[in-house]
């Protein structure tokens, strides 16, 4: 019986996805650390672009910020390794004129098992109506993670990129949200375990419901409307892909093939 050289491809594919799969599993027994966060490397629209970042929320605010609708946990400083950052000239002609923000919270300490989903923190976001050009367009999110358990594990800092999409505003409030979005959704950790495995950190979004109707988010995108606030958690995994875990491309390759059997 001849044997199609597609059905060898597909078959090839699974294997390759499937063992994707299997090391991403391979994680220490447990792991223990806090996390602190800082905004870094603001990138601005244009010349008449308005930047700050407070990234030590310990003793206060850094004179300047607008703490206009700031999270009450945060109001009045944040814990250890709390940031924030804000964005653009607020446009006094507008009913909410305030400057754009983002503020992060870390969960004080994770203790975790090979392969489960964490909560990192909690990001907010403030969608202020700013002046046309005066905003950013993207910002990092510095994640530093200190580990008391497995011990001798030096503190490790990996780098999130976030794309800030500021949508133009009209009288339609699902356009005018403007968006978070994460520009990678994986980053290296500068750690091997012992059989040489490389391990990465991932992270998603898992937006409040009670903050922001949640069709307009994604796990990669947070979108608050104009005008208004909300929050999401940081979900994150570690785990010894550099891609996350191709699940639905394998359950996606396997309908291909049990399509490819059927036209047989």
């Amino acid at each position: 019986m001849k044997t199609s050289f597609g059905l060898f491809a597909l078959i090839s594919l699974i294997l390759t996805l499937l063992g994707f799969q299997a090391k991403a599993q391979n994680l220490p027994g447990s792991l223990s650390f806090s996390v602190s966060g800082a905004f870094e490397n603001g990138v601005a629209q244009g010349s008449t672009s308005l930047l700050m970042a407070d990234n030590d929320l310990t003793d206060g605010y850094t004179s300047g910020m607008d703490l206009n609708d700031a999270p009450a946990s945060l109001s009045n400083g944040g814990p250890a390794g709390s940031a924030a950052f804000q964005w653009g000239n607020a446009a006094t002609s507008s009913s909410y004129p305030h400057s754009s923000a983002l503020w992060f919270q870390p969960i004080t300490g994770n203790s975790i098992i090979p392969g489960e989903s964490f909560n990192i923190g909690s990001l907010f976001y403030r969608n202020g109506t700013i002046v046309s050009g005066s905003g950013a367009s993207a910002v990092d999110l510095a994640l530093t993670l200190n580990f008391s358990s497995p011990s001798g594990i030096t503190p490790m800092t990996t780098v999130f990129t976030s794309d800030l999409i500021n949508s133009p505003n009209t009288s339609d409030p699902v356009a005018s949200a403007d968006i978070v979005s994460l520009r990678n959704t994986v980053a290296p950790l500068n750690f091997s375990d012992a059989a040489g495995n490389q391990y990465y950190l991932e992270l998603s979004f898992k937006v409040d419901q009670t903050t922001i109707d949640g069709t307009l988010s994604t796990p990669d995108e947070f979108r608050v409307f104009e005008g208004g606030q909300g929050r999401a958690d940081l979900l994150g995994r570690f785990t010894t892909c550099s891609v996350p875990e191709p699940s639905t491309a394998l359950l996606s390759v396997l309908g291909a093939l049990a399509l490819f059997r059927r036209k047989r």
